[in-house]
């Protein structure tokens, strides 16, 4: 049986900050200790050494003692691990030269679960929609917040949440494409008039609001939407709506039978003006 199996050690990471042994949860102290735990789990099965742990924790001017302190907070983390855990939790935090590594199986971390469904999601889009829609909404259930929500002052783990809400969205995208496949397009529409608004540049997201609102019988509504895009895309940011976008209205306008079939039809991806490919 591998180390990892014998801890029942989780971590999680989407949303404030969590560890838990068998379902306990784990007092994990102050900030610092906390963030060397979140660095931990932001490349698990990898050693981070104490001098990068140092440079996260302090920035360019770290305190004299900085290397004993980083020391000093994996030695309570082990411990806050065996009180509630016992040995075998404790042993999840492992010394490796030069610094530490987190050694728990990729799903004892929510992220890491995530990324499995979102893959396998993904995978399922194209032949099996309804796995995709169920695989989808488990991944995007994982989060209970923003990613490493408390640790945004610290610059490799805010990384690894840009990272991580950057694969939300694109989930959150794939399992509204499922939800048309499968016809549920109330509850998409629904979902993206409040998505376009706060992700008004992922053109995906307009164009699956123009067909879900199409199918429901709000052609204007639809029409009315790529306008809005149109205006802020060219008005913001001095872009013409992309080929994919216009060709969406196109087939509004001519009313594409296409359109209404709940099944996934194809919508080419393009990049998004200051992002990356997501369409």
């Amino acid at each position: 049986m591998a180390a990892w199996e014998t801890h029942g050690l989780h971590v999680r990471v989407l949303g404030p900050l969590e560890a838990v042994v068998h379902g306990r949860a784990v007092d994990l102290g102050g900030p610092q200790p906390r963030g060397v735990l979140a660095r931990l789990a932001a490349a698990p099965g990898r050693t981070v050494s104490v001098g990068t742990l140092v440079d996260e924790l302090w920035g360019p001017l770290p305190p004299r003692d900085a290397h004993r302190t980083v020391r000093t907070y994996v030695s309570r983390l082990r411990a806050a691990l065996r009180l509630v855990g016992g040995a075998d939790a404790a042993a999840a935090l492992v010394t490796r030269a030069p610094g530490y590594e987190l050694h728990v199986h990729p799903a004892s971390i929510d992220a890491g679960r995530f990324e499995r469904l979102v893959a396998s999601g993904q995978q399922a889009l194209a032949a099996q929609p309804r796995i995709a829609f169920e695989h989808l909404t488990q991944a995007l259930g994982l989060w209970r917040g923003d990613a490493f929500a408390e640790f945004g002052h610290l610059p490799g783990i805010a990384a690894a949440a840009v990272q991580l809400e950057r694969r939300r969205l694109s989930a959150t995208e794939a399992r509204i494409e499922s939800a048309l496949a499968l016809g549920l397009d109330t509850q998409a529409a629904a979902e993206l008039e409040m998505l376009v608004q706060a992700h008004p540049t992922r053109e995906l997201l307009w164009g699956q609001l123009m067909i879900a609102l199409y199918r429901l019988g709000r052609q204007a509504d639809a029409l009315g939407a790529y306008r809005t895009a149109s205006v802020l895309l060219r008005e913001e940011h001095g872009i013409e709506p992309s080929p994919a976008l216009a060709g969406v209205h196109s087939r509004i306008l001519r009313h594409d039978p296409a359109l209404g079939c709940a099944e996934r039809f194809p919508l080419p991806r393009v990049a998004v003006h200051g992002a990356p490919a997501s369409w």
